[in-house]
């Protein structure tokens, strides 16, 4: 792997931490929000989450 596509590579790995750290702060919105449980709400989204990705390959 040249330099380049490491930097690449790195940058791309630091957007999905932040991408991780938005949705779930999306969830515990949407849980106090509704008064739902954290854990229900994060379980709810990777369903839909899985659901959607199986939907979208096809």
């Amino acid at each position: 792997m040249s330099e380049e596509d490491k930097i690449v590579y790195k940058q791309a790995m630091m957007r999905m931490d932040e991408l991780v750290e938005e949705v779930l702060q999306i969830c515990d919105d949407v849980a106090e929000e509704n008064h739902f449980e954290r854990d229900w709400v994060l379980e709810a989204f990777r369903s839909k989450f899985n659901k959607a990705k199986r939907t979208r390959n096809k």
